[in-house]
């Protein structure tokens, strides 16, 4: 069914805690905003290069001090084992994004951070890893726990799966597939093959 899968990396595949609160307060970012949407609307240079060295501090702390989210490090195990390419895009910085990476060692073929990319929810990270897959997008699975993945999957038109684990996301009929656990994932990639 498919062939590749691009993982959000914070929420999705780590627990790194991040403190989205204390950033939107630091920075000066309103709630409902996004921070790096925030950032890049900020009417000075100066005044972007303080608020992203704010969130730069938050996501490294937050990276030092990362888990597995339950169930995941077993599936990536499975997809290195299964040999199915698998991806990160994520909106962190590559620095934070590597660094949680190592900190777990995530078996991944590819990241694609803030730096390398438009942020999600533009598709260009998607269209990436894709693309450096060699698989047409509508052949790979964006698995994510937050609006912005499943609209950077439906830009980018590759299906999409949100990782809700309480089972009560807002944003649940907006994605191809919902799971509360990597088992189920892992039952939607293989079914009953594993």
């Amino acid at each position: 069914m498919f062939l590749g899968i691009v993982f959000d990396l914070d929420g999705t595949l780590a627990d790194s805690r991040l403190d989205f609160a204390g950033m939107r307060a630091d920075t000066g970012c309103p709630q409902g905003t996004g921070l790096l949407e925030y950032v890049e609307g900020l009417d000075s240079e100066p005044e972007r290069q303080r608020a992203m060295a704010i969130i730069h501090e938050y996501e490294m702390a937050g990276a030092r001090s990362a888990s597995w989210i339950d169930g995941a490090e077993a599936l990536c195990r499975l997809l290195a084992e299964r040999r199915m390419p698998f991806g990160i895009f994520t909106r962190n910085s590559r620095e934070a994004a590597t660094l949680m990476m190592e900190t777990l060692a995530i078996p991944t073929d590819v990241l694609v951070a803030r730096e390398d990319a438009a942020a999600k929810p533009h598709p260009e990270g998607l269209l990436t890893i894709a693309s450096g897959f060699r698989l047409a997008p509508d052949r790979m699975l964006c698995v994510g726990d937050f609006l912005y993945d499943l609209q950077a999957a439906a830009n980018a038109g590759m299906p999409s799966c949100l990782y809700d684990p309480a089972g009560d996301s807002p944003h649940a009929a907006q994605a191809d597939y919902v799971v509360n656990e990597f088992s189920a994932l892992a039952d939607l990639l293989y079914g009953d093959s594993q």
